[in-house]
């Protein structure tokens, strides 16, 4: 790694120089030691607030139910057309919103360099009915 000169009032400017020099790995672990100390000191980024908000999204507890009783109505066949359209449409809504918790649980590994179990536990991810 090469070497900086650092002078006695450190700026973002010289940091930022440092960091820029750091080679790909250096660069990973660099980040996992600062979402650590970041997390050590309960400091959060509005952006990272933001990402853990989307990783807790949910359909409301009453569409939930009712994709539930029509997954279910769907397992016996006896699903309705109405109920049918009912039905995908939820599930998109639902399938959506998974998309939407999983983008952002993968932007927070990658921010934080630490694995997604570690991440996971981190901000409290609760998997759906799916598992996901």
């Amino acid at each position: 790694m090469p070497t900086v000169q650092v002078p006695a009032q450190l700026t973002v400017e010289h940091l930022m120089a440092a960091v820029k020099q750091f080679s790909p790995d250096e660069l990973c672990e660099f980040k996992r030691q600062f979402a650590e100390w970041q997390g050590q000191n309960g400091e959060q980024t509005t952006e990272e607030a933001k990402l853990i908000q989307a990783t807790k999204m949910r359909l409301p507890v009453a569409e939930a139910r009712r994709l539930k009783r029509l997954i279910a109505k769907s397992d016996r066949g006896t699903l309705t057309p109405k109920e049918l359209d009912v039905y995908r449409a939820l599930a998109q809504q639902a399938e959506r919103l998974n998309v939407t918790r999983l983008e952002a649980l993968a932007e927070l590994v990658q921010r934080r360099g630490q694995p997604a179990h570690v991440v996971m536990d981190d901000i409290g991810w609760e998997c759906g009915a799916d598992g996901t």
